[in-house]
C-alpha cells in the first residue's frame, strides 16, 4: 500500500516557508506585487492554510519585515564584533555591506526603511532592547571601543550610532532612487563619506 501523500501545507514549518517565501517575492518584485494568491500557488498551499497562522497579509508583511530586520542584524553584527580588523576597518566593511544590501536588495530596504509600516515597525521592533535590534547595538559597541582608544570623541554612543546610520542610509537610499550622478561616482563619493564620517565622530560637543 502507498503512503498517503501529505500536502505541503501539513507540515510543521508551513509558517517560516510562508515568512521566506514571501520575502523573497517582496526582494524580487517589490510590496505590491505579492499576492497571498501567488504566495499560496508558490508555497503550495491554501489562503485558509495562511489564516492560520497570519490574521491577516498585513500580519505577514509585518512578520516579513521582523524577519528582514533579522536577516541585516546577521549579516552587520559578526562585523562590528570582529576585532581581527581595526574599528575603522569595521566602520567601511560596515558600510559597504549596508550598501550592497540596499543595492541587491532594493525593494526589501524600502520596506525595512521607508515611510509606510513605520508605525508597525516601531511595535515589532524595540530599538530600546538590546535583544531585538542586536546590529545597532553590536554598533554602539564599536563606537564605545574607538572612544576607549581615543579615535573618537567620548560623548552619547547612541547620537554617534545615529549619526553613522543616517549618514550611510543617506548614501543608500540616493543610490536605489536612481540619482545617477551618485551610481557614477559611487565609490569615490563612499570613500570620502566614510572619512568624513570618521572625522566628524572626533567632534565633541
Amino acid at each position: 500500500m502507498k503512503d498517503k501523500k501529505i500536502s505541503p501545507y501539513h507540515h510543521g514549518n508551513l509558517k517560516e516557508e510562508l515568512l521566506q517565501t514571501a520575502l523573497e517575492m517582496i526582494d524580487k518584485d517589490g510590496l505590491d506585487a505579492t499576492t497571498l494568491r501567488e504566495l499560496t500557488r508558490r508555497v503550495g498551499t491554501s489562503r485558509t492554510a495562511v489564516y492560520r497562522h497570519f490574521a491577516s497579509k498585513e500580519a505577514l508583511i509585518l512578520g516579513v519585515i521582523e524577519k528582514g530586520y533579522a536577516q541585516l542584524d546577521l549579516l552587520f553584527t559578526p562585523i562590528f564584533q570582529d576585532r581581527t580588523y581595526s574599528v575603522a576597518e569595521r566602520f567601511e566593511k560596515m558600510g559597504r555591506a549596508y550598501l550592497n544590501f540596499a543595492i541587491e536588495h532594493p525593494n526589501l530596504y524600502r520596506l525595512l526603511f521607508g515611510e509606510m509600516y513605520r508605525k508597525e515597525r516601531e511595535e515589532i521592533c524595540d530599538y530600546k532592547d538590546e535583544t531585538q535590534a542586536t546590529g545597532l547595538y553590536a554598533l554602539i559597541g564599536l563606537l564605545l571601543e574607538a572612544q576607549e582608544e581615543g579615535t573618537i570623541a567620548r560623548i552619547n554612543p547612541i547620537v554617534q550610532a545615529a549619526t553613522v546610520w543616517a549618514s550611510i542610509h543617506g548614501l543608500a537610499s540616493l543610490l536605489i532612487d536612481g540619482h545617477l550622478l551618485m551610481s557614477d561616482n559611487r565609490e569615490e563619493i563612499y570613500t570620502y563619506s566614510q572619512a568624513v564620517l570618521l572625522n566628524g565622530l572626533k567632534i565633541d560637543l
